[in-house]
């Protein structure tokens, strides 16, 4: 009778740290989003996996978001640095499998979104693009670039849908800044996506409440023009102010995302 091995026991901390590269690997995604994808792999079973996001929530490895993005769950700076400090216990394979598994399954979220990324005209020693998520034709995210470096506008065309995940996460998880001003009377999509400038955020308006924050930012070779949706106009302009605050080092972290090097 062949004999078989016994399956090795896998610790809570293990278990832990599954969850952790899983949330990882896919960027931002709900619990009942996660859990098939933590399930197709035989990572662990459903109770246990509940129970661990719960402590991981609690301990501030895992954040849920708010505003347009309630309900999604996305790792804290803490969760990178516990996810890096502790990787020697997490079995190599299994980071291979997460890491080869998430992009399909990533894209398979994604889907459900109108996702539209194409080049546009530029003038020459430059390459544009606009990128944009909607969702019930509101867009959530619009995203153009204006760059020197060519090669990072066609990867932003062609991995767009790729990147999404990571870059909401991106940016809802700014965090927002106060102010005691009004903000400003909102302007048409078209007009604050024109006119806007660093240092002067805008907001435009959609149906009900629902603003989005306009904001560009620059480094030396590469512009973002970014609008945002958030549920009121109060929101869309604290995010506005603290993402045009960011200036360069927003616009580098997102490079760094369509280079997919973040």
């Amino acid at each position: 009778m062949p004999l078989s091995s016994p399956k090795r026991k896998v610790s809570d901390t293990e278990n832990k740290l599954r969850v952790l590269c899983c949330l990882e690997a896919l960027g931002m995604a709900t619990q009942e989003q996660l859990w098939p994808f933590v399930a197709r792999l035989e990572l662990m079973e459903y109770v246990p996996f509940c129970m661990f996001v719960d402590e991981l929530q609690k301990g501030g490895s895992i954040a849920k978001a708010d505003h347009a993005l309630e309900g999604m769950l996305y790792l804290t700076v803490e969760g990178q640095q516990l996810l890096k400090l502790f990787s020697n216990r997490l079995v190599h394979t299994d980071r291979e499998r997460i890491e080869q598994a998430a992009p399909e399954y990533a894209a398979q979220l994604t889907a459900r979104r109108q996702v539209q990324a194409g080049y546009e005209l530029a003038p020459e020693g430059r390459c544009c693009a606009a990128c944009a998520v909607r969702e019930d034709d509101v867009p959530t995210l619009v995203l153009r670039v204006d760059s020197a470096d060519c090669a990072l506008v066609e990867n932003a065309v062609q991995h767009f849908r790729e990147r999404v995940p990571r870059l909401l996460t991106l940016l809802y998880t700014i965090p927002f800044l106060s102010c005691q001003e009004d903000s400003p009377a909102p302007e048409t999509q078209q007009q604050s996506m024109l006119n806007v400038r660093p240092g002067s955020p805008a907001l435009c308006a959609f149906g009900g409440r629902e603003h989005a924050a306009v904001v560009r930012v620059e480094d030396e070779t590469t512009a973002y023009t970014l609008l945002l949706l958030l549920p009121d106009a109060a929101l869309a302009w604290g995010w506005a102010l603290a993402a045009d605050q960011m200036g360069a080092k927003l616009a580098q972290r997102i490079t760094g995302l369509l280079e997919n090097k973040a």
